[in-house]
């Protein structure tokens, strides 16, 4: 081999090596550092992507609740007076509260301003049915004058009176309230309804007749209901059974003494009392009377206790329906 030949070979060794050592050095000590500068940056461009996707995503959002908010605002029915005065707020309740209430107290706290509006403050407390409660809560929320109601207190009560017409002891469920009213005016120019602004002025400003017959110009769907679905301060047990105010017959108090044809035949005292299925007695109602057997089945709801009561004559009595031998009272059915 001829010396030039091996001097090539020896010169392409050299690069040969040369090319080694230096992509080894490429990929061993460079290329990691790129890499990480590639990855650290298209890290960064995927987060801005990200979060340029959630600003779009938030001002859509953003964009709904604006558009929503504005077509309430637009949609607005309350009505603002530039000018009223307590005793027509009182006069207002005294109206809504003719009836339904046993107590119903008011008292002026106050008149105070918030900046863009003013507000007669009243503090009331009273008892009444929970229905009527409602029925003014209603009304004072959701009728065209702006009322609000930020306090608001039930306590539940069963109260014992005397029936004005027969005498006897009726059972009142009623609750026991204190509530805070405040009745707005004078507010910022906008605030009232479109084409509302500045209505009523001196004793104009809260016609009762108008505000009862001016009901909210909204789908009745976006309202609250106007009569309550339940009464929650009914009881479904209750603590002590109601007085038997309509002087209704006790079966399982008075003496089941006969069955004449297809009534029973009850003694309370000296009287004599008949009842026939269907008919009402004390807690609930007759619904099975067995001649042959000397039966009589009621049902009764014992303060939301359903009971199946059943009365036997005793030994010796199942014979009187046929003997006859019970004088009979008219009866008070």
């Amino acid at each position: 081999m001829s010396n030039k030949v091996l001097y090539n070979i020896i010169i392409l060794a050299v690069v040969w090596v040369g090319i080694i050592i230096a992509g080894a050095y490429v990929t061993m000590m460079k290329q990691p550092d790129e890499l990480a500068r590639v990855e650290k940056a298209g890290k960064v461009i995927r987060l801005k992507q990200a979060e340029l996707a959630s600003l779009i995503n938030e001002h859509a959002v953003s964009e709904g609740k604006a558009d929503n908010a504005l077509n309430k605002w637009k949609a607005r029915y309350k009505v603002i007076p530039d000018r009223l005065s307590s005793p027509e707020v009182i006069g207002y309740l005294n109206e809504l509260t003719r009836t339904g209430f046993e107590v119903f107290d008011v008292s002026n706290s106050g008149t105070q301003g918030q900046g863009d509006y003013s507000y007669h403050s009243f503090s009331v407390s009273g008892r009444g049915y929970f229905s009527e409660l409602y029925r003014i809560v209603w009304e004072l929320e959701n009728n065209r004058y702006f009322y609000r109601i930020p306090e608001l207190t039930l306590v539940h009560m069963d109260i014992v009176t005397e029936d004005e017409e027969t005498g006897n002891e009726v059972m009142k469920i009623m609750v026991s309230f204190q509530m805070q009213i405040d009745a707005i005016f004078s507010g910022a120019e906008g605030m009232s309804a479109p084409g509302e602004e500045g209505v009523g002025e001196g004793t104009d400003a809260l016609p009762f007749s108008k505000a009862r017959s001016e009901r909210p110009p909204v789908p009745s769907s976006v309202l609250p209901s106007e009569r309550p679905e339940l009464n929650p301060f009914f009881p479904l047990i209750m603590d002590k059974l109601p007085p038997n105010t309509h002087n209704l017959i006790n079966i399982e108090a008075a003496k089941f003494v006969s069955i004449i044809g297809d009534e029973a035949v009850f003694q309370e005292g000296d009287q004599f009392r008949a009842v026939g299925v269907g008919d009402d007695v004390y807690l609930g109602q007759i619904v099975d009377i067995d001649p042959l057997e000397g039966r009589v089945k009621a049902r009764l709801n014992k303060g939301g206790i359903i009971d199946a009561v059943e009365l036997y004559l005793q030994s010796g009595e199942q014979f009187q329906q046929a003997m006859g031998a019970v004088r009979r009272a008219p009866s008070l059915r």
